[in-house]
């Protein structure tokens, strides 16, 4: 391990899964055989689909025109208020950047139709110095969406109960709809783009916690939703009453006397135990080889994959990271410490689509990779890197993007994916269906996990 990131106060953030309308977290459950700890700050990293980058520099009290006025001389260029300090190299490229934001700063002081006080516009300059760094998964999170994800990944929030995604347009798509959930009552499916919520557009959103902060609410209201479904080619109007949600991340059932299923619809916080607890469930049924349906997972917490893949993993390397932190390269490789709860000879079927990211994304790649799995489905997201959650001192936050990860077989999977090794889609009159509630007959993907495993057994 070399150049460990020294990253204060992170905390875990949140889910590809579903930072969305909502996510979903699980009813704890315990591990036959506890994994072990985790040390350091980078086993809080996350691997999602819905993160971010860093905000290279802080804008403080004191910016305006004194911090320009303050860059013309030296050969390092900076500005301090006593606390706080930015600091600029002295060069052309430097100083003509530097201007341009004087003589905007000046016209939106001056100009702009709203007075806008000294705080106003520090705030829109450390959103915007975020928001547009050119990665789709960097963002700054309002004290009011930072909270809205910490309680989405514990499992406990009100809402409809649908999990979304952003998918490869930048839009809002639903992943998966709760049994049982208002949004299952009001007709939602799978596959529906949301327009607006309450009247307000959503469609130029990039970030889901700002339409979820819409769609979430007081328990017993109701939200008005306009969604396009593409298997009518136009829009729908749905009428939703919020109420509390509980889901279980880890859901498992045996197929036949020998396979085992287990769907993981995200990573979120004690889908580790909850998976472990499944597995030996499974295990004690007599299972032999199983089924992991990770369709629709965009992802979720480093720390709960690892744990994961250590109980089905020999030892040996799980990736290998590529990032920078305190403004040097650093590297890192993630192991199995052979805390294997497995038997050896145990084999895998690993469902993935085009939603299943990040997380999801090293989970599959990583048993593949280890001749444990084989990848049926659809081209996986594309999301290989991790991101970290720094929180700030008014309750909200910077997602950043800290590091790319690398397969044991080398891979880089950032905007390609996994090709599945048996290609398989579902058919059209499957579209739409929430996974759980599709047949054998239906679900053409898992009818060819199940004969694949049956292979295994001759």
């Amino acid at each position: 391990m070399n150049d460990q990131p020294n990253i204060p106060n992170e905390q875990d953030d949140f889910t590809a899964a579903g930072l969305s309308a909502e996510s979903a977290g699980q009813q704890p459950a315990q591990p036959a055989a506890p994994a072990p700890a985790r040390k350091g700050p980078l086993w809080k990293y996350i691997l999602t689909v819905l993160v971010t980058m860093l905000l290279t520099g802080t804008l403080t009290i004191g910016i305006g025109l004194a911090v320009l006025k303050a860059a013309d001389a030296g050969a390092v260029k900076s500005i301090s208020d006593g606390r706080l300090s930015l600091s600029f190299v002295n060069d052309a490229d430097t100083q003509k950047a530097l201007n341009k934001l004087q003589t905007v700063y000046q016209a939106v002081d001056q100009q702009f139709y709203k007075d806008l006080t000294d705080s106003e516009m520090i705030e829109a300059m450390t959103r915007g110095l975020v928001d547009e760094l050119g990665n789709r998964y960097t963002m700054y999170l309002t004290a009011e969406e930072n909270q809205q994800i910490e309680e989405s990944m514990s499992g406990n929030y009100t809402g409809i109960g649908a999990f979304v995604a952003l998918n490869q347009e930048g839009l809002v798509e639903i992943t998966e709809v709760i049994a049982g959930s208002p949004a299952e009552e009001a007709g939602l499916q799978i596959g529906d783009l949301f327009v607006s919520v309450d009247g307000t557009d959503v469609t130029a959103m990039k970030d889901i916690s700002s339409v979820a902060a819409l769609v979430r609410g007081e328990e017993g209201s109701t939200v008005d939703l306009v969604l396009y479904r593409p298997s009518l080619s136009g829009n729908i109007d749905i009428k939703a009453t919020r109420k509390k949600i509980t889901t279980a991340s880890v859901s498992h059932k045996m197929l036949t006397d020998k396979i085992g299923y287990v769907q993981i619809r995200e990573f979120s916080e004690n889908v580790s135990k909850n998976f472990m607890a499944a597995m030996e469930d499974l295990k004690s049924q007599g299972a032999e080889n199983i089924v992991f349906d990770l369709r629709n997972d965009t992802g979720g917490m480093a720390n709960e994959v690892i744990s994961m893949l250590d109980y089905l993993l020999p030892e040996g390397v799980i990736a290998s990271l590529e990032g920078r932190s305190d403004g040097k390269p650093f590297k890192e490789v993630w192991e199995s410490k052979a805390s294997m709860g497995v038997p050896e000879t145990m084999r895998y079927a690993i469902l993935i689509n085009g939603m299943s990211a990040s997380a999801s994304e090293l989970f599959s790649g990583c048993l593949r990779d280890h001749g444990k799995a084989y990848l049926i489905g659809e081209q996986s997201f594309g999301k290989g890197s991790g991101t970290i959650t720094l929180p700030l001192d008014d309750g909200s936050a910077i997602n950043l993007t800290n590091f790319q990860y690398y397969l044991p077989g080398g891979d880089c999977i950032e905007g390609t994916g996994l090709a599945p090794q048996l290609a398989v889609s579902l058919p059209e009159e499957a579209q739409g269906i929430s996974l759980n509630r599709l047949t054998l007959e239906q679900d053409t993907q898992l009818s060819a996990a199940v004969d694949y495993l049956k292979s295994l057994e001759q």
